[in-house]
């Protein structure tokens, strides 16, 4: 019975020891980790988050997440943002309740990154290296512009090494344009800002030389999320506040400084 007791405890603490280099190695990493669930059936972009599991919320709200015109940001009811992951084999579905002063900013002679957006940081491969330092042939910064007007999206593929952008380059960053198949989008305001929601199927982040990415449970890739808000519709002197979930303004070279998602039943 002693040498039964004894295996059993030796068994317990090499599974304690397995769960704490695999389930808790993002802690140590330094990256924060949210989860995204899995949709019970394909979710309606309407503003409405009663199909929504909101248990590993992405929180934007502390000062130390401004990461430019820090001196402009005054605070939540500024600028800040409650973000929400599911998926399914089809589509990445997203929702963010945001609070902004001036939601839906558009002054039309800005660069995309200076006008009011939500920019997602996403690598469609789950055994890259997530310390890696310079971005992959599947990490891809794409843009969902809030203009309330065209709704136009693109993708920076510029920071990318050109033998590995597999002919995926980037698209729309010079023109208001919907460079995404099949995007599905709605939102509501709300009491000082708005919520939004898309559907964005994983067919737009691969092409003839990049396998179309089919998420399975369990898998973790590197995740980050940005909110931008122009607060002054006036070229040269307005101010661009914008918030990260984590890192520096790096994080456009740097996917080590993003997330971790891991995708959940």
């Amino acid at each position: 019975m002693g040498k039964k007791v004894l295996s059993t405890a030796g068994i317990m603490m090499i599974c304690l020891g397995t769960c704490f280099s695999s389930v808790c190695a993002e802690e140590i990493s330094g990256q924060p980790s949210a989860s995204a669930y899995r949709a019970e059936s394909r979710i309606t972009a309407d503003g409405d988050l009663s199909e929504w599991n909101l248990a590993s919320p992405i929180e934007i709200k502390d000062a130390s997440q401004v990461i430019r015109d820090t001196d402009a940001w005054l605070g939540e009811t500024d600028v800040s943002c409650s973000t929400y992951l599911m998926w399914d084999e089809e589509n990445l579905y997203l929702a963010v309740d945001a609070k902004e002063a001036s939601s839906f900013g558009a002054v039309g002679l800005l660069s995309h990154d200076m006008e009011d957006n939500f920019k997602i940081y996403i690598s469609t491969n789950p055994d890259a290296d997530p310390k890696r330092t310079v971005y992959e042939t599947n990490d891809f910064l794409l843009y969902l512009m809030m203009d309330n007007q065209n709704w136009y999206t693109a993708f920076d593929r510029s920071m990318i090494e050109r033998e590995q952008l597999a002919r995926f380059t980037s698209k729309g960053m010079e023109e208001n344009t919907d460079v995404l198949e099949g995007y599905e989008k709605g939102y509501i305001t709300t009491e000082g800002g708005f919520i939004f929601e898309a559907v964005i199927p994983w067919n737009n982040f691969s092409n003839d030389y990049i396998e179309q990415y089919v998420p399975a449970a369990g898998d973790t890739i590197n995740f980050n999320f940005c909110i931008t808000d122009n607060d002054y519709p006036f070229p040269n002197t307005q101010s661009s506040v914008q918030m990260s979930w984590c890192g520096t303004e790096d994080i456009n070279k740097n996917p080590s400084l993003w997330g971790r998602v891991t995708f959940e039943e």
